[in-house]
């Protein structure tokens, strides 16, 4: 039977793989989704609390959180130290996500046809058959990062395009 508390668990687990496909840290996705599955604003104990950190991993990590925009913090009139509150959305969080691909895409398309500049300046004598199989390569690897980058920029078009996908935390 499933409890509230695996569901959370699981809904963490989402949110740290999300950072890591970005190549962030998944103690960054956790305090995200802690932050978004309580709904308020939180100090910094309340999120090591919540999410098995140390103070010190917290406190660093939230620090990274503010600077990436990804958080808020404001001192708190009440508590007199500072809380914090998500304010990155799901669609800025996926299309940031699918911006940075079509970036390593580019340049990955950059430097295939640079390669392809290269081999075509190439003496043939004696390596014909291997020229023309790296050319093919070459080439096949460059049509499929067009393609992927035309479904990606789709993607990014339709994800913003999208109200539902407007979801404030």
């Amino acid at each position: 039977m499933n409890s509230l508390q695996e569901i959370r668990a699981g809904f963490i687990r989402i949110y740290e793989d999300i950072v890591r496909a970005k190549g962030l840290p998944t103690i960054m996705g956790r305090i995200l989704a802690v932050l978004l599955l309580e709904g308020r604003e939180l100090d910094h104990k309340e999120i090591s609390s919540l999410t098995g950190y140390s103070m010190a991993s917290v406190n660093r990590t939230l620090n990274q959180l503010v600077s990436f925009g990804m958080l808020r913090k404001h001192k708190d009139p009440v508590k007199k130290h500072f809380v914090f509150h998500a304010s990155i959305d799901f669609s800025e969080l996926f299309a940031d996500s699918i911006e940075k691909m079509i970036r390593v895409y580019e340049t990955q398309r950059d430097e295939v046809n640079e390669l392809t500049q290269k081999l075509n300046s190439l003496d043939a004598k004696g390596n014909e058959a291997e020229i023309k199989r790296v050319r093919d390569l070459l080439n096949k690897f460059e049509r499929v990062l067009g393609i992927s980058m035309e479904v990606l920029e789709n993607m990014l078009k339709e994800l913003a395009s999208q109200e539902r996908y407007q979801l404030n935390p």
